[in-house]
């Protein structure tokens, strides 16, 4: 099974792969082929009081529906985002609430569920956070045609009953043009003042695509103090796309995703932004890091920020003949810590058929770190992999025992993107279920939760 990733078109996957889409087309990871892999807990600390077992599906319409992120409330209650439909005339914004026991909550949407066009094309929710007030933000990307390439950023938000806040906007709903072809919003975050800031990839049909900001004020106008009139389009190297977004303690926000290197090899990309938009020159080379795993394709979905205000970002390594999960932590400088793994890098594999840590990425309360995403993402069943690492950058044996997770809910392949740590420790994972129908096949929101 090819493993959609994000694509530069919104709703034909999930995740660009720089150097083929330089090269006019997105791919999957590199077939594992005679890697021998260690054994990997298919089960693990599943939260029975979650949906019965641990686990809980939700279909939107018969096509295919993923969720790609997710928030927690504090009364414990979690939001899911993603789309709704893909395969059919009109994929749609999708997000479903649910109770603590995983049911899902009739107070939201009628049903539980909610789904918004912006278009009538094709549209995407990719990143969801939660306001002070229970209002839900999320964004990603509109307007995806076979004739029309040219893709916004899009926003909306919601109230607490789940209809749109029509004071953001003016009808709940945003759009915002960064460039002549392929904006998306992958990741969003929320200042302490209320703004919002999100990030993606801007311009990702030409040859050279850009790290692309926009900061929102809370009616949703453009905060025309950010960069150039509310938006930034950055470029990193030979061409680079963002899939992560994390603000810092001081305001600083730190942008990570993929970037080309040369050739086919990419890397991990960061840019760090001063609060007024600016690059923050005092990181990395002109604020600006890049990282290489290996001579193969390496890319970054996540970033999060510890307390001490280093910098763990996540994504996928291209190890030889097959992928791993891939981690790196920096200082706050942008160097890489050296007191993380080797060098400030670490690689885990569950498979010999190619793992990939999806958007999933959280810090613990006691530093531990929790990556998530798909193991065996070319095998005859990929399933939702989670991994949890030590401070040092060892994996956590009192996770799974020995530091790894497997969660299966399809024969199909399914595939974890999102995660959230709860406040009293649980973790919730996000994805679908049956990817493999993935253009028109059924497949549905999948969500897991663990014990803390």
């Amino acid at each position: 099974m090819d493993r959609p990733k994000r694509s530069a078109e919104p709703g034909l996957g999930r995740r660009l792969t720089l150097g083929r889409t330089l090269a006019g087309a997105t791919g999957a990871l590199l077939l594992a082929l005679g890697v021998t892999i260690p054994a990997v807990a298919a089960g693990g600390p599943l939260d029975e009081s979650f949906g019965g077992d641990g686990k809980v599906t939700t279909n939107f319409t018969p096509r295919f529906d993923s969720a790609s992120s997710v928030a927690a409330t504090p009364n414990g209650n979690i939001v899911a985002v993603g789309m709704a439909g893909f395969g059919g005339p009109n994929p749609t914004f999708a997000l479903a609430r649910y109770g603590h026991d995983g049911s899902l909550d009739s107070t939201f949407g009628g049903d539980g569920k909610v789904t918004t066009n912006f278009t009538g094309e094709q549209d995407n929710a990719l990143a969801v956070a939660l306001q002070p007030n229970g209002k839900v933000v999320a964004a990603g990307g509109a307007g995806f045609s076979d004739t029309d390439f040219d893709t916004e950023f899009a926003i909306a938000r919601y109230n607490v009953d789940g209809s749109l806040d029509k004071c953001f906007g003016g009808d709940g709903k945003v759009t915002t043009d960064l460039s002549a072809t392929y904006d998306q919003v992958n990741a969003l975050a929320l200042q302490r003042d209320g703004k919002i800031v999100v990030a993606g990839y801007a311009d990702a049909a030409s040859a050279h695509p850009k790290f692309g900001l926009a900061r929102y004020n809370r009616d949703g106008t453009l905060d025309k103090s950010f960069g150039s009139r509310g938006k930034i389009l950055t470029p990193v190297r030979k061409g680079a796309v963002a899939f992560g977004v994390a603000i810092q303690s001081d305001g600083r926000i730190v942008v990570s995703g993929e970037t080309l290197l040369g050739g086919s090899n990419t890397g991990f990309a960061l840019v760090r932004y001063n609060r007024s938009g600016s690059l923050d020159r005092t990181f990395g080379r002109n604020g600006k890091v890049s990282t290489d795993f290996t001579p193969g394709s390496d890319g970054n979905n996540a970033v999060a920020i510890q307390r001490d205000g280093k910098i763990v970002a996540s994504g996928g390594a291209n190890t030889g003949p097959h992928a791993t999960f891939a981690l790196a932590r920096y200082n706050t400088d942008g160097t890489l810590d050296t007191s993380f793994g080797r060098d400030g890098k670490v690689t885990t594999a569950f498979t010999r058929h190619g793992d990939f840590a999806e958007e999933g990425l959280a810090i613990q309360a006691d530093r531990k770190i929790v990556a998530a995403g798909v193991a065996g993402a070319r095998g005859a069943n990929p399933t939702f992999a989670l991994a949890r690492y030590n401070d040092d950058g060892t994996l956590d044996t009192s996770f799974g025992g020995d530091g790894r997770l497997r969660t299966d809910f399809t024969p199909r392949g399914d595939d974890a993107i999102g995660l959230v740590i709860e406040s009293d420790g649980r973790i919730v994972a996000v994805g679908n279920a049956g990817e493999a129908g993935e253009g028109g096949g059924d497949a549905s929101f999948a969500l897991a939760r663990y014990l803390p």
